[in-house]
């Protein structure tokens, strides 16, 4: 919440109010603390009855493309933590290293961390702002029926940073990027179409022939999803293990593999939304206090 949305979308007063409620309810909150280096496993394990792991789906998912190792081409979170951190006076705008202002942007991926990629983008005077998504374009809501109610419905969705500048296109495959000593000048795509596979509910993804173009770049930024937990030395020491997916593996009662260590969120279940995390923070909290009471 702090580093990752921009103040735009959540004011980090709104933050800094509920950790405040929380500190006056009795919550002791350890600041700059590395789990793990600065606080080892035996301490947790020997200074608490249960431990409640929340850190997230921290993994990026990455783009094995040529020239993805070109200085211009950035994690959506890296870009965004940063900005946020200069905004909020932890660095400095001499210390800041991706900057926007003046130049070509493209953002791959087309959900809200390319959105506020895009926000933030213009707010620091970009050029030009490009959003590709390889997935196809949704459907508008006025020409849309949910099959799949109650679920969230697959529609168009413009956000307010799409309306302050932006150029979007979909079903885009990113095919690499070209630079000169190092750093990047342009990326080079093409147009893919989704085909229905009989007996199968997973659409195939197949090329268009001819359909290749480049577009000349100054910065990419990759927001294409976060693939699971980030496997740390101390989630190796506590003795975790994960899933097929490599989330944190974990049961009906939130109870990891480890006794009396638990999981919430999207270390256990994978990226997904902040309410999400809410509500199975309160539903970890309801199993730890059972198991307290045992």
């Amino acid at each position: 919440l702090r580093y990752g949305i921009p103040d735009y979308k959540l004011e980090k007063w709104v933050l800094d109010r509920r950790i405040d409620q929380m500190t006056a309810e009795g919550v002791k909150f350890e600041r700059n603390t590395a789990i793990g280096e600065d606080l080892s496993v035996r301490y947790l394990k020997k200074s608490y009855d249960v431990i409640l792991l929340t850190m997230g789906a921290g993994e990026p998912r990455d783009l094995p493309v040529p020239g993805r190792d070109l200085k211009g081409i950035h994690f959506a979170l890296e870009y965004l933590t940063e900005n946020n951190r200069v905004i909020s006076g932890e660095l400095t705008e001499e210390q800041r290293t991706i900057n926007a202002k003046d130049k070509v942007v493209l953002v791959i991926g087309g959900g809200d961390t390319g959105a506020d990629c895009v926000g933030t983008a213009n707010r620091q005077g970009a050029k030009k702002v490009y959003q590709f998504e390889i997935m196809p374009k949704p459907q508008v809501w006025e020409d849309y029926t949910n099959p799949n109610w109650p679920y969230w419905p697959n529609i168009l969705r413009t956000s307010t940073s799409h309306e302050e500048g932006c150029e979007r296109d979909w079903s885009i495959q990113t095919k690499g990027f070209t630079g000169k000593d190092g750093v990047l000048q342009q990326g080079s795509f093409s147009r893919v179409a989704w085909q229905k596979v009989e007996g199968s509910s997973s659409p195939k993804m197949v090329e268009v022939p001819g359909s290749e173009f480049s577009l000349k770049v100054d910065l990419v930024f990759l927001a294409m999803g976060f693939v699971h937990v980030q496997h740390s030395k101390f989630l190796d020491e506590l003795g975790i293990e994960f899933d097929q997916r490599g989330n944190i593996k974990f049961d009906k009662n939130y109870a990891t593999t480890v006794p009396g260590v638990f999981t919430a969120g999207d270390a256990g279940t994978g990226a997904s939304l902040v309410v999400r995390g809410i509500y199975h923070g309160r539903q970890a909290a309801e199993a730890i206090d059972q198991y307290l009471r045992k």
